[in-house]
């Protein structure tokens, strides 16, 4: 999985950047949904119960593009690697989700650049770890450890431990995920890893259900709308969306945006399910938001030096 790609990559312009923030800000209501949609149904459930919507908008976009379904031998692997992940990764956060607030699960879930850029050092030759990236990271996670351990003696309903840990660690294997990725997009159609994912994730989650749960089906609208939400426009369009630009550009310039994602979430979660922010979890987000956006900023800024000392 480390082996070296033809770099082809390079720092987002104006335009990714901007449609980089757009998503972030989609990104951020997706903790909401999710909360609102396990009032009515179980974490692995709705997994892949969004898989298969995702997996349809997935579908329409390669007959658009009039891509074929058939795979060569060296698809295979990346695809089935990359299904696995997806699957473990959203097992765990929807299971975080469920024992914590989407407030929280925002926060801990926009640690996402931290990990994109820590972990790009190992697989992207390009991407150093600087002085300043490290003092970066000292800044996010401490944004981190306040939103975990900050309202320790404020009593906060649907908050635990557990549940923060689970985000936590689903945040970092989204990050691990991005990476590989980026790589194996350049050999393969980021459709088609797109769809492979969904469909992995579909069959391992759709059997964990039956097995781990007692899936129970309803017609309320809120629990379909907020389902919509994280099928089509999020496991459908960001999905495709994201891959198609990390596919382009260096993944840490790209994940940079993402600080967004928690400022938009905290306050979906405010309006739509009326949580209360927590002292804890406003002090740590401008942490992790500070931390993040110095991070990101010094790869992205990196990477401009790297592209303009080529021929």
């Amino acid at each position: 999985m480390s082996e070296s790609y033809g770099e082809v990559r390079r720092p987002a312009g104006l335009i990714p950047s901007g449609f980089s923030l757009l998503l972030a800000m989609m990104w951020g209501g997706n903790n909401v949904s999710l909360k609102a949609s396990l009032d009515y149904a179980a974490p692995m459930q709705v997994g892949w119960m969004r898989f298969i919507l995702g997996g349809l908008v997935t579908l329409a976009y390669m007959a658009i593009r009039r891509e074929s379904l058939e795979l060569a031998k060296h698809e295979i692997k990346p695809i089935l690697i990359i299904g696995l992940i997806f699957a473990t990764q959203l097992a765990i956060m929807n299971v975080g989700q469920d024992l914590t607030s989407a407030g929280h699960g925002v926060a801990l879930n926009s640690t996402l650049p931290i990990w994109t850029a820590t972990l790009a050092r190992f697989f992207i030759p390009s991407d150093r770890l600087t002085v300043w990236k490290a003092v970066a990271l000292v800044v996010a996670y401490a944004g981190v450890l306040v939103v975990v351990f900050g309202d320790t003696g404020v009593a906060q309903e649907g908050v635990t431990l557990l549940g923060d840990v689970l985000s936590f660690i689903a945040a970092g294997l989204l990050g691990f995920r991005i990476i590989l990725l980026s790589n194996f997009a350049q050999n393969v159609s980021e459709a088609k890893l797109m769809l492979g994912q969904l469909i992995i994730g579909t069959v391992l989650l759709l059997a964990g259900s039956y097995i781990f749960e007692s899936p129970t089906y309803t017609l309320e609208g809120r629990f379909w709308m907020a389902l919509a939400y994280q099928g089509i426009v999020i496991a459908g369009v960001g999905f495709l969306a994201n891959a198609w630009l990390v596919k382009r550009f260096l993944p840490s310039s790209i994940t940079f945006y993402y600080f967004a994602q928690p400022i938009a979430g905290i306050i979906l979660a405010w309006l739509i399910l009326g949580e209360d922010p927590g002292r804890g979890l406003i002090v740590g987000v401008v942490l992790l938001c500070a931390g993040a956006a110095a991070y990101s900023w010094e790869s992205y800024m990196q990477a401009r030096r790297v592209k303009s000392r080529q021929p």
